[in-house]
């Protein structure tokens, strides 16, 4: 049996044209509709998914940090942080959201699952010291330095300890997925190649005996943009990026699948009902 939770670490808000990208536009022309766009959707939670396994539990993704609410602590210098607003109380973040569920975050997680390296999926590493740490290379080699930081990342603020392990999901094909990297033994959790949000992006896959639970990270930023065939604003390739919403699509078609992105309201109203992509 395995059960998957979500949780919430606080909102955030982006622009319309963050959320949806306009079709036919491309890299250069999103970034600057983002920009010009004085539409703000509504808040929108910062999910972490808590799978619960015979092996362990594995935790996708970190959420983000009370810490976004001190000066100084986005860079002034990048505007890309003027365009989206991040709202977490201190008991908001990850460690007390676990701990509020009697889960020791420093000991009783098996691994931490990054889907990617931005800002509000990795804000809660710190919570983590004693916890193993995997996340897609990749998408970490993108995610470093200068270039990490003009891209959503904050590698300046990263515990002093992370050495992430950084996996290849180069194993066995799932479904339209080219390649895989199992995080158990049975291979019933793994993690897929999803690019297109950023490059070397990860969804992580967990089939349970009657349902499928697709943790799609900012893969997309909601089921009604997955079937719509709505990529994102922040994209650098909107080209892979609508592959990949198709590859989910096509994935989900074959095995009852529950869509779960970062950022999608309705997304844990769906994991409670067990509502399943049609």
């Amino acid at each position: 049996m395995i059960k998957v939770t979500a949780i919430e670490t606080g909102k955030a808000r982006m622009k319309t044209a963050q959320r949806a990208g306009r079709e036919g536009r491309g890299p250069l022309g999103r970034k600057i509709d983002i920009f010009r766009d004085p539409e703000w959707v509504e808040p929108l939670p910062i999910l972490a998914f808590l799978i619960e396994h015979p092996e362990g539990r594995f935790l996708v993704d970190t959420g983000d940090t009370w810490r976004n609410s001190v000066p100084g602590y986005l860079p002034g210098w990048n505007p890309f942080y003027r365009q989206v607003s991040i709202r977490v109380a201190p008991e908001e973040e990850i460690g007390p959201r676990l701990r509020d569920m009697g889960i020791d975050p420093a000991r009783d997680i098996a691994a931490v699952v990054l889907t990617h390296f931005h800002h509000d999926h990795t804000g809660g590493l710190d919570h983590f010291p004693h916890t193993r740490i995997i996340g897609p290379r990749e998408n970490h080699a993108v995610s470093t330095g200068l270039r990490g930081m003009m891209m959503g990342c904050l590698p300046q603020r990263w515990p002093v300890w992370l050495d992430p392990e950084l996996v290849v999901p180069d194993g066995a094909p799932i479904g339209p997925f080219p390649g895989s990297y199992p995080l158990t033994r049975d291979g019933r959790i793994a993690m897929v190649p999803t690019p297109g949000h950023v490059r070397g992006h990860c969804a992580v896959v967990v089939r349970d005996d009657d349902v499928t639970y697709f943790l799609a990270g900012d893969a997309t930023y909601s089921q009604d943009n997955l079937r719509a065939d709505r990529t994102d604003g922040v994209t650098n390739d909107p080209a892979t990026a609508l592959a990949t919403l198709r590859a989910i699509k096509a994935f989900a078609a074959n095995q009852p699948t529950i869509i779960l992105p970062a950022h999608d309201p309705d997304g844990p109203a769906r994991l409670a009902g067990k509502v399943v992509f049609s």
